[in-house]
C-alpha cells in the first residue's frame, strides 16, 4: 500500500503547478469501524470540451490486507453539450485492469450536482457499467451548509452483477470543507461476498 499512496502523491505533486482554473483536487477520507478510505477526483481542463479525471480509491484494513479494496479509473471526457459528455476510460480495479467507453449526462446548480453514465466496460469480459453522483448542499446559516452526497457504480454481465460500490455522505459544509458520517458499500461476485465500512468522513476542495 505505501507504493500506491507515493504513486498518488507524485501525481498530486506533478500538477500542483497548474492553474486553478485548469485543475480541481478532491480528496475524501473515511475513518470507518472497519478500514481506512482514501478517494480523490482530480480534474484537469484541456480546453473548452476536453477534460481530464483520475478517480482513486483506495480502501485499507486497519490490522489486515485481506480484504484490500482498489479502484483507479482515468477518463478522457468529450463535451457534446454543457450537459453532455462521452467518456473513454481504462484504470484497475478489484480483480484487474479493465477499459470503457460511456455517455454522460450531467446537471450542476449552485447547491446540487447530479450526473449519470452508462456504457460498455471490458474487464475480462464485457459488461454494461452505469454510474450515479448526487451532490446537495443547501444553505442552512451564514457560512453553514448541509451535505449530501450518494456515488453509486455497478457493473452488469451475462453471469450477474459482478461489482458494485454505493458511497453515501451526510453532513455540513463550510467553504470548501465537508465533514461528517460516511457510509461503503462493496459488492462482489453477485453480492456473494460484501463489506460495508460506516464512520466519520472529510472532504477538501482544492
Amino acid at each position: 500500500m505505501k507504493v500506491k499512496y507515493a504513486a498518488v502523491s507524485a501525481l498530486i505533486m506533478s500538477l500542483s503547478g497548474l492553474t486553478a482554473q485548469q485543475l480541481s483536487y478532491t480528496p475524501d477520507i473515511v475513518l470507518g469501524h472497519r478500514s481506512y478510505t482514501y478517494m480523490h477526483n482530480i480534474n484537469y481542463q484541456l480546453n473548452d470540451r476536453l477534460k481530464i479525471n483520475n478517480l482513486t480509491l483506495f480502501d485499507t484494513e486497519y490490522t489486515k490486507d485481506k480484504n484490500n479494496i482498489f479502484f483507479i479509473r482515468n477518463t478522457l471526457s468529450y463535451s457534446l453539450h454543457k450537459r453532455f459528455n462521452l467518456n473513454a476510460a481504462f484504470g484497475i480495479k478489484n480483480p484487474g485492469a479493465f477499459f470503457s467507453m460511456s455517455a454522460q449526462y450531467r446537471i450542476t446548480a449552485s447547491s446540487f450536482s447530479f450526473s449519470y453514465s452508462i456504457g460498455a466496460t471490458y474487464q475480462k469480459g464485457y459488461s454494461l457499467e452505469q454510474s450515479v453522483s448526487f451532490e446537495y448542499a443547501p444553505h442552512l446559516k451564514e457560512n453553514i451548509k448541509g451535505y449530501f452526497s450518494v456515488l453509486a457504480i455497478g457493473n452488469l454481465d451475462d453471469s450477474g452483477y459482478p461489482r458494485g460500490l454505493q458511497f453515501i455522505r451526510l453532513g455540513l459544509k463550510q467553504d470548501k470543507i465537508m465533514y461528517g458520517i460516511a457510509t461503503n458499500f462493496d459488492q462482489f461476485n453477485n453480492a456473494e461476498k460484501t463489506l460495508e465500512n460506516i464512520g466519520a468522513f472529510i472532504k477538501y476542495n482544492f
